[in-house]
């Protein structure tokens, strides 16, 4: 499959084109893609329910438990109610991706506090651990802000696999010796 792909690089390089084409999409476009994560989500917190109610049929009598049935009922139920209320949905992911945000920005204002004094670059911890943590905050209470921040930081992540991804394979073929395997037999 490698041999694959570093014979055709021009298919690498059209996905990083494509990858960079669909982070411009993301950055402009933040509350659709909020729209579209959260309802990915619950199709897949639905479908996991629904599977295990699936598998509990499907098992033989003396291997069902009634708490995987439970559990699997539940599931599907909360997947479904995920769909049905897209807007709540979008507000918990993002409450739950600034909690993320604010624990992680405390922890790094904490460690760069305690490197203050050793390290210049604890300043810059401090720093970046205190604006997460703000930006934590107005994510939590906002779901138009929490769709920026989780837009913004999936479109810098699509965009740099996309920046990437040509340079993971070497460089168009140049020459007929190129059609040969490390073997030296030609294809």
């Amino acid at each position: 499959m490698v041999k694959l792909l570093f014979r055709k690089w021009w298919v690498v390089l059209l996905q990083g084109i494509l990858l960079i084409i669909l982070s411009i999409y993301i950055f402009q476009n933040p509350v659709e893609v909020l729209t579209g994560i959260s309802l990915w989500f619950g199709l897949l917190v639905f479908a996991a329910g629904l599977l295990g109610i699936i598998a509990w049929l499907a098992a033989d009598k003396p291997e069902r438990e009634e708490m995987s049935l439970f559990w699997s009922i539940l599931t599907t139920a909360f997947g479904l109610l995920m769909l049905l209320h897209l807007l709540a949905t979008m507000k918990t992911l993002t409450v739950i991706f600034g909690l993320w945000m604010l624990l992680t920005g405390l922890l790094l204002a904490q460690s760069g506090w305690s490197l203050k004094r050793e390290n210049s670059f604890g300043w810059a911890m401090v720093i970046a651990g205190v604006l997460s943590a703000v930006a934590a905050v107005m994510m939590i209470f906002n779901v138009g802000t929490g769709a920026v921040g989780i837009s913004t930081l999936f479109g810098l992540q699509v965009l740099l696999t996309g920046i990437s991804a040509p340079r993971t394979n070497p460089a168009p073929p140049t020459s007929s010796a190129s059609n040969r395997t490390v073997s030296g037999t030609t294809e």
